[in-house]
């Protein structure tokens, strides 16, 4: 949706005052625009003096004014996962979200008022290969991500327990140009040397990043989303048929296929848990929501993330 409709619908809901970490981000640049364009308050917390608001995670410190008088708390911060794994990376991956959620959720506890908690998570939940589409009924998988993302959620557990409205966005991969894994592949495929990964079989779940944008959008102004929710579009492609689509959009032949063991030797146990995991995700919580999207197929998606 664009923000010039989204300011059109702006008084058909509730102002609500908005809490974001992670706005300076990919999801949190547009997110915020997106919600100021809906009417709504936003404050932002940082770890630098360039947000509304500072916390320091490690020191578990938290600006006390932060939460005055907030209606949801959106948390999007958390360590990149696009780097080596070595030991220390793993680390910093687990504690960034684990111990960040803690706080925020202690902070969250300690009001009068408690806000809504609305969080960014991941569709690695269910593991690294899923021989049949997975939605949010389906259990945890194996893998590193899995793990992260079981413990990441788990960090607000106490927040359900308190009847205090919390949801989970197991997101996918991300369509944008400005970043996120669609960002790493268009450079060879501009130059027309991209192709699928491995045998090109594995399912992949995204979404556009105007959707997901209201996604959160959609959390934030309707009580009755709550849980883990899959932020992913209805059909989730084949590596091959991504690849296929893309290299029309783009115009250019598809045809320099990468290896999969090439895949595990550049990146190690992250590419074999990213590029190489099979992960066909049904968005069935957003379904039986009503919620609309905008770019529900991939071409449509493409076409308007590269126009």
């Amino acid at each position: 949706m664009l923000l010039s409709e989204l300011a059109m619908k702006a008084n058909m809901t509730t102002p609500k005052t908005i809490l974001i970490t992670g706005a300076s981000g990919l999801v949190g640049e547009s997110l915020c625009a997106a919600l100021v364009a809906r009417g709504h308050s936003v404050r932002t917390l940082s770890r630098s003096d360039q947000g509304d608001h500072q916390w320091d995670v490690a020191a578990g410190q938290l600006d006390s004014r932060a939460l005055d008088g907030v209606d949801a708390v959106i948390h999007l911060s958390g360590e990149s996962v696009a780097q080596r794994w070595t030991d220390a990376a793993k680390a910093r991956i687990l504690d960034s979200r684990v111990d960040s959620t803690r706080l925020l959720v202690d902070s969250i506890l300690a009001q009068e008022k408690r806000p809504a908690y609305i969080a960014a998570s991941g569709i690695s939940y269910y593991g690294i290969d899923c021989e049949h589409p997975v939605d949010e009924s389906s259990g945890s998988g194996k893998g590193f991500l899995a793990g992260v993302t079981c413990q990441w959620e788990g960090a607000a557990q106490s927040l359900t327990e308190a009847s205090v409205r919390t949801v989970f966005l197991r997101t996918g991969i991300v369509l944008s140009a400005k970043g996120g894994a669609l960002a790493k592949m268009l450079p060879p495929f501009k130059l027309g040397v991209g192709g699928r990964i491995g045998d090109g079989q594995q399912k992949m779940s995204w979404i556009s990043l105007p959707d997901l944008v209201s996604v959160y959008v959609f959390a934030v102004e309707n009580v009755s989303v709550q849980g883990a929710v899959n932020a992913v579009a209805p059909e989730p492609v084949t590596n091959s048929m991504f690849t296929k689509i893309l290299g029309r959009v783009l115009g250019r032949p598809t045809v320099f296929p990468l290896p999969a063991s090439l895949v595990k030797m550049i990146f190690g146990e992250m590419g074999k848990e990213t590029v190489l995991s099979n992960l066909g995700v049904l968005p069935k919580s957003l379904i039986d929501l009503g919620f609309e999207w905008q770019h529900a197929e991939l071409e449509t998606a493409l076409k308007q993330t590269l126009s």
